[in-house]
């Protein structure tokens, strides 16, 4: 016999109590998530700028290097199809 069997739980109840697992787990790191995605978009958006101003970026010791902006756009796409992913899965 099966543990729903056991506990007379019926189909609904088994997959609501699935579906709530996923989230209980998640809710700790839903603001982590949060700040992180928004943190890619302010890079994405300095990026943009950037391009648009034609300005290079500038490391710690002040030596100036062209940024690459597509590369930071991709990183951003990635990242975001990324999470889009983890929800999906953490959903089903």
């Amino acid at each position: 016999m099966s543990l729903a069997a056991l506990l007379k739980l019926g189909g609904g109840e088994v997959i609501l109590i699935l579906a709530l697992i996923p989230v209980l787990l998640v809710a700790k790191r839903l603001p982590e998530i949060g700040e992180g995605f928004w943190q890619g978009l302010k890079e994405f958006r300095k990026a943009l700028r950037r391009l648009a101003e034609g300005q290079t970026r500038h490391d710690e010791t002040g030596n100036s290097h062209p940024g690459n902006p597509v590369l930071m756009a991709l990183t951003f796409i990635l990242g975001a199809a990324c999470l889009i992913l983890v929800a999906y899965e953490f959903s089903r």
